[in-house]
């Protein structure tokens, strides 16, 4: 008698709605995902600066971007779109990784 006076208060508290969290950590996962290639790419895009001496601000006016965005993607902190992602390549003659 007890268990089903606890399973009737168990669902008494439950909600109507499915929860949320399995979603909530697959967005986590894949923003972390996301962000680790972030970096990656920005390690790539400093080594290649330093190597060919290219200042930041010579870049963004290279990649015709504003230096705000491309401070975000030495950073690691946003990914390049796939046209600055391009740019970046052949400017920099590297290979970014996908």
């Amino acid at each position: 008698v007890n268990m089903n006076n606890t399973t009737e208060k168990i669902r008494m508290f439950q909600s109507s709605s499915p929860s949320q969290w399995r979603r909530n950590a697959e967005k986590r996962l894949a923003n972390q995902e996301e962000r680790r290639n972030a970096r990656k790419i920005a390690m790539q895009m400093l080594d290649a600066m330093e190597k060919q001496g290219i200042t930041e601000s010579e870049l963004a006016k290279l990649l015709k971007i504003n230096n705000e965005e491309l401070s975000s993607i030495l950073k690691g902190h946003k990914l390049p779109s796939s046209d600055i992602k391009t740019d970046i390549e052949s400017t920099l003659k590297i290979k970014l990784i996908s």
